[in-house]
């Protein structure tokens, strides 16, 4: 008995400090999860290649570094002062948006020059509550039309590192409250692919809306 409190701690401590699976799309209705991973394990492995010079959807990232897709910062690193940074299963931001324009061309009529300016997508633990934010900036030119996008969001949440380990310590006792909890509210990795998806489809609502013009037919002179 002496020695399974400590194996215990030191599991669910193991647990805590795994590695973190960002796995950030745009979401389509599919019907299920192996085909989320098939089409978009695709541009992990460059096939097809969604070309940065297409002439009717340009999208760049100047300085974008694919690694730093994420920064996560847990209670182990917060005492260090040194941050995790992870890269997205499916690629770097400025390929998702490319890939969703040229795989739904019809949705996204017209020339769009996009020039992200900005994309942070990090998760903050400060022991008693956890930050999950989001950011994005970006220039558009659409059809000729300049626009600039601004996005902010966020969640806060109590699933951290120290609620996790006071759940433990009593013999797991406390996660008959912190689980269900964590269902509720989902894990960090799922609040940071949640963040990040959200993002991602007001960015390309707000493409639509200034696709919509393009897609009115022009009154012709003399009608009334």
């Amino acid at each position: 008995m002496s020695y399974f409190r400590p194996f215990v701690l030191s599991f669910f401590l193991i647990f805590l400090f795994s590695c973190v699976s960002i796995k950030v799309q745009v979401p389509k209705t599919l019907s299920g999860a192996h085909e989320i991973q098939e089409q978009w394990m695709e541009l992990k492995f460059g096939i097809p290649d969604y070309a940065p010079t297409d002439p009717d959807y340009q999208v760049e990232f100047p300085n974008e570094d694919p690694v730093h897709f994420v920064y996560f910062e847990d209670g182990f690193t917060s005492w260090t002062g040194l941050g995790k940074d992870y890269t997205n299963l499916y690629g770097p931001i400025s390929k998702l948006i490319r890939k969703e324009l040229n795989d739904h061309k019809e949705e996204y009529p017209g020339k769009h020059k996009i020039t992200i300016q900005k994309f942070k997508l990090e998760s903050i633990d400060h022991c008693s509550y956890n930050q999950v934010t989001v950011e994005m900036e970006a220039d558009i030119i659409s059809s000729g039309k300049a626009w600039h996008y601004q996005f902010k969001d966020g969640i806060e949440s109590r699933v951290t590192d120290c609620m996790a380990t006071l759940a433990t310590v009593p013999i797991l006792l406390g996660w008959i409250i912190h689980l269900p909890y964590i269902g509720h509210r989902g894990n960090r990795e799922d609040q940071l692919n949640q963040m990040g998806r959200v993002a991602l489809l007001d960015f390309l609502d707000e493409i639509k809306k200034h696709s919509i013009d393009l897609k009115r037919p022009q009154s012709k002179k003399g009608n009334k």
